[in-house]
């Protein structure tokens, strides 16, 4: 016999009844739910935290740390930077919310005599704010980066390798006591081949580079032995005989390597020389070279040509022959000037500074550069100026700008007591030389940036 279990009709009604309430119930809660969030937020948003007005923080840095402007105040650099910093800092505007700038302006301290107006600027716009005036320095430069300086590695084509894989190149010579020399020629072809296929690292990379860099603001160094760049680079030692060394001087060169931004539109040209040699390329262009050697126009059949000779008074004649002749286009500006005063040797031996071609910029642009400078061996020196030919030319002048990066200044007794101290002072004539050179005391600033 079958059971049949049946709800009746009112346990059903009150079974749909409990079912609706209970969804009521849900939908009822979750609507609660939504309603106090709402409130709380509203409640926080108009009561707690209101209508916060925009605030500005005024904020003065320290002097030293000033952002560097297509104009920058002055600023007190290390031992190797003459002249003084100015005595009030720029005061900068931060905004704490979403708004426009204010800029201040600044009342700068004209004792130093610098050429600005009385009232700057300062935009947070393309100034490279917080890369810093840098150091640098003169000479070869200081150990110190990441400021307005250029930077240079450090050479030798005697060796190739690496640590304790280095070992002697095709370039080296044994010379007396052990001490490797160079190949002159071969040293030379490599150069001329490094200057003449657009500097190209991979040219040099081949050889041993020192893992050390340097930072130089300005080109300033009096006549010194050729020891002190393997020194100065960490790879020589003072203390110890050369033939100890990890790069003995001779047959090295120094690539400095940047971006610089022009002070101002207009016309300029280098003006310069080196022992052995100093190139610049500029905007990738090789605007100027001078020395004791014409690098980029050595002639490998000849033993190197005549060119290569710049001191010898048959070297010099022929290649302003060519150029006045219009036969060297790519040196058709240069001249020598023989006005300017304390060159010494570099006058008795060279005839004078080389000017190079010039070149036109724009204010504010940012320009490649690269310096090369190079020693066969004995004694090395160089200088670099700079000269603003918009209005012409003054080949007769005295002095002119000195080409630097930022307020860094050569001191002509720092440098030659570094000298001493690394015995590095060339003796000529029984005396050590001693090159002060004058300099315009307000040379622009070709600001380095990254």
């Amino acid at each position: 016999m079958a059971l049949h279990i049946q709800m009746s009709e009112e346990a059903e009604a009150l079974l749909r009844k409990e079912a609706l309430k209970n969804k009521l119930s849900s939908v009822l809660a979750c609507v609660l739910f939504m309603l106090l969030g709402f409130g709380i937020l509203y409640f926080t948003a108009v009561f707690i935290v209101g209508d916060t007005p925009v605030s500005f923080l005024a904020y003065t840095p320290p002097a030293e740390d000033g952002p560097p402007t297509n104009n920058p105040t002055p600023k007190e650099l290390t031992s190797r930077s003459a002249p003084a910093a100015s005595s009030v800092a720029p005061s900068v505007i931060v905004a704490t919310s979403t708004a426009a700038v204010s800029l201040a302006s600044v009342e700068i301290d004209m004792s130093d005599g610098l050429s600005l107006d009385s009232t700057l600027d300062i935009g947070l716009g393309d100034s490279d704010l917080g890369e810093g005036l840098g150091d640098g320095g003169s000479g070869l430069g200081s150990g110190q980066g990441g400021g307005s300086a250029l930077e240079g590695t450090f050479y030798d084509l005697k060796q190739t390798g690496k640590g304790r894989n280095r070992k002697a190149s095709k370039l080296a010579q044994k010379g007396e006591g052990g001490v490797l020399r160079i190949n002159r020629n071969q040293y030379y072809e490599v150069l001329s081949d490094f200057m003449n296929t657009g500097w190209s690292p991979a040219k040099l990379g081949r050889y041993y580079e020192s893992p050390n860099k340097l930072y130089a603001s300005n080109f300033y160094l009096p006549v010194a032995k050729a020891r002190y760049a393997p020194i100065a680079y960490q790879v020589g030692d003072a203390k110890k005989p050369e033939t100890q060394w990890v790069c003995q001087p001779a047959g090295w060169c120094v690539v400095y390597r940047g971006k610089v931004r022009a002070p101002k539109t207009g016309k300029f040209r280098f003006i310069g020389t080196g022992d052995d040699c100093i190139a610049v390329r500029f905007d990738r262009k090789v605007v100027m070279e001078g020395g004791y050697r014409l690098i980029s126009s050595f002639d490998a059949k000849k033993g190197g040509g005549p060119k290569l000779r710049l001191s010898t008074p048959g070297g010099r004649d022929a290649f302003f022959k060519d150029v006045k002749s219009g036969r060297d286009r790519d040196h058709k500006e240069y001249e020598l000037i023989p006005t300017v005063e304390g060159i010494g040797i570099w006058k008795q031996e060279l005839g004078g500074l080389m000017a190079g071609n010039t070149f036109s910029v724009k204010e504010g642009e940012v320009y490649p550069i690269e310096i090369l400078v190079a020693e066969e061996g004995g004694a090395f020196g160089f200088v670099l100026f700079i000269e603003d030919v918009t209005d012409g030319k003054n080949s007769k002048a005295k002095q002119y700008d000195l080409f630097r990066t930022n307020f860094s200044e050569p001191s002509s007794e720092e440098i030659n007591n570094m000298l001493r101290e690394t015995g590095s002072v060339h003796v000529f004539n029984g005396k050590g030389l001693r090159l002060d050179i004058p300099y315009n005391k307000d040379s622009l600033i070709w600001t380095a940036v990254p």
